[in-house]
This record gives structure tokens, C-alpha cells and sequence, in this order.
């Protein structure tokens, strides 16, 4: 039967002579482990590049480190302009407030924050809503060194929030006025 092994070998002087050593190692745990790491990171990449939520890495600054392309898309970025780009880029100070408080919480308490949502500037100056989920990116026992999370557009819900409360307010003045005796339809 064929294993995988590892040899070292080195040239040394014994007795006069030249001699080879070789040292044989069996292999076959650590090629196992590597092919199953790398069948777990192609699982893993493969879903973070088909999700429809956009995931992302940034470090303590707020500069990404990692995102995937559903990212790019809610933002409206090229992939290749948002290595290192500051959060801050496509928020307006409110937000940016809001953001950096959301973070800072996760970051003092360790405790990851759901379904935290604010208003987004995409490139092209159009503003989207999302909803966004937060946890810390650190070792055990090291400090941490960012932040990672998912992030869900959420603009089309937020739409139909607002035209519903609009509808609302709409048929609750129609009824106002047909409770005041007339009625005035628009």
C-alpha cells in the first residue's frame, strides 16, 4: 500500500566515511487534515460567495479586511475598491454615530449585537437601508482585532413600512372626516 511520507535527509562524516541519513516520516494524519481543511474552506467560501446577505471583516479602525461579493452589491462598490475602505465612507455622520456606538458596546462587552440596523450611502449617492449583526474577531485570551458580522438589505421593508404608515394616516384622516360629517376624497 502507498502512504504519504516526508523524508529529510542530510550528508554527515562517520568513521572516516561519507554518509547519507535519512529520516522517514508517515504523513498520511497531517495530508488527511489539510485535504479536510481545505474541503471545509471551499464549503465556507463557497457559501459566503452565494449568500444574498453580505458578510464582512473589518479591523478596529472600521477598514474592511474581508467581504463577500453580496457586500459589494448592497453598497454598490466594485469589489476591488473596498479592501481597506473605512465604514465611514458610505455613512453620513448620524449614522456613523450610531455605527461607532454599536460597536463600541460589542467591543466593551464581548456580546455579539442582532439585528442593529442603520442608513447606508451607496457609490452611486442612493441611500439603503440595512440590518446588520455584529460579533468581535479574537483569539481566546488575546485582544481582539475587529469586527465581523452580516449585514441585510433591508430598504425594500423599510419602503413598505412607510407606505403602509402613510396609508394608515391616509385612511385614518378619511375616516376623521367622514366622522365630521363630510368626506373629500384626493
Amino acid at each position: 500500500r502507498l502512504i504519504p511520507v516526508e523524508i529529510n535527509t542530510s550528508v554527515v562524516q562517520r568513521m572516516g566515511q561519507r554518509i547519507v541519513l535519512a529520516f522517514v516520516r508517515d504523513i498520511t494524519e497531517r495530508k488527511q487534515a489539510e485535504e479536510e481543511l481545505r474541503e471545509s474552506e471551499e464549503k465556507y467560501r463557497n457559501i459566503l460567495e452565494n449568500i444574498e446577505d453580505g458578510y464582512f471583516e473589518v479591523d478596529r479602525a472600521g477598514d474592511f479586511t474581508f467581504f463577500n461579493p453580496s457586500l459589494c452589491r448592497i453598497l454598490g462598490y466594485p469589489r476591488e475598491e473596498m479592501p481597506g475602505m473605512n465604514n465611514r465612507v458610505f455613512m453620513d455622520a448620524e449614522n456613523a454615530k450610531k455605527v461607532f456606538r454599536a460597536f463600541n458596546a460589542v467591543y466593551a462587552t464581548g456580546i455579539p449585537t442582532k439585528g442593529f440596523e442603520w442608513e447606508a450611502i451607496r457609490k452611486d449617492g442612493s441611500r439603503t437601508y440595512m440590518e446588520v449583526s455584529v460579533s468581535l474577531i479574537a483569539k481566546p485570551g488575546e485582544k481582539p482585532t475587529g469586527f465581523c458580522g452580516i449585514a441585510r438589505d433591508v430598504t425594500d421593508r423599510k419602503q413598505a413600512e412607510e407606505a403602509l404608515r402613510e396609508s394608515e394616516a391616509r385612511y385614518r384622516t378619511i375616516l376623521e372626516n367622514i366622522e365630521d360629517g363630510y368626506f373629500e376624497v384626493d
